[in-house]
């Protein structure tokens, strides 16, 4: 879906403090584009990224769009562009799942990986990287596709997450990309400082002084639709996301792009 490029997206800024960043770092959250362009090659969205200044980006999957008659083609250009600048963690979301699982979407999958290779992001499932000037490690959760099953909402069991991911270290400071937001308790369970999701697209409409109206699964008002949610000693940022897809529509919900500045305490 090719977007006005003066259509508005907010930017908002959080600070967090932690004693267990060593450094200051910078990270601009990106989800659920689903393959919306801003502008002439998302030069729009690119100029508003830059201005940012981050050390890294971080995509809490969705950035591009499963379908037959869909491309992947921007989505990758874009990630080219980022990846020329920054370094970029990619985390993958239930449509970048569907492209590795059903053969039916074999062209939008060769195009991933194809702008995936010559871009250099490093697409994270189930594995993490250190950024060692930071003391961080951010960690990409890829969950089975059937726990994004729509109307009955199957849980994470206690302890999968260190089946899939093993034991974080609580000596650095733990970022989770992990897409779906309505995991919180087992993200939580799990323990990482800092969980960056979206999938939930704000709601779609939100209403004043309620929130979010559904989710992708078809659940009316959604518990984690927007903003920081906190469990335990984790904390959860839900993006409304930059796109939309099935239902092209935004009410009171205006794209959102995150900044996150993690500094020492």
């Amino acid at each position: 879906m090719r977007w006005d490029p003066e259509t508005v997206f907010e930017i908002n800024r959080y600070e967090l403090n932690n004693p267990k960043i060593k450094n200051r770092l910078k990270i601009v959250l990106l989800a659920d584009l689903h393959n919306c362009v801003y502008g002439n090659d998302n030069d729009v969205l690119l100029e508003a990224v830059v201005n940012e200044e981050p050390d890294i980006i971080a995509i809490a999957g969705d950035l591009i769009e499963s379908g037959t008659n869909a491309s992947e083609v921007d989505g990758m250009v874009l990630l080219y562009r980022l990846a020329k600048r920054f370094p970029v963690y990619y985390g993958v979301g239930n449509h970048e799942k569907k492209l590795f699982l059903y053969d039916k979407y074999r062209r939008q999958r060769n195009e991933l990986v194809y702008g995936l290779t010559r871009s250099g992001v490093k697409l994270i499932h189930n594995n993490s990287y250190l950024l060692e000037d930071a003391n961080v490690v951010i960690t990409g959760l890829d969950i089975p596709h059937e726990y994004y099953r729509r109307v009955f909402h199957r849980h994470i069991a206690e302890g999968k997450l260190k089946e899939w991911l093993g034991t974080p270290d609580d000596s650095r400071y733990n970022v989770l990309i992990a897409h779906d937001p309505s995991h919180f308790d087992a993200y939580a369970e799990y323990g990482p400082d800092l969980v960056f999701s979206g999938h939930v697209h704000g709601g779609i409409i939100r209403v004043p002084k309620v929130g979010g109206l559904i989710s992708p699964e078809y659940k009316l008002f959604p518990k984690y639709d927007s903003g920081v949610y906190e469990k335990n000693d984790s904390k959860m940022i839900v993006s409304r996301g930059m796109g939309s897809h099935t239902i092209n529509l935004r009410i009171n919900n205006a794209p959102e792009l995150i900044t996150v500045t993690l500094l020492p305490e």
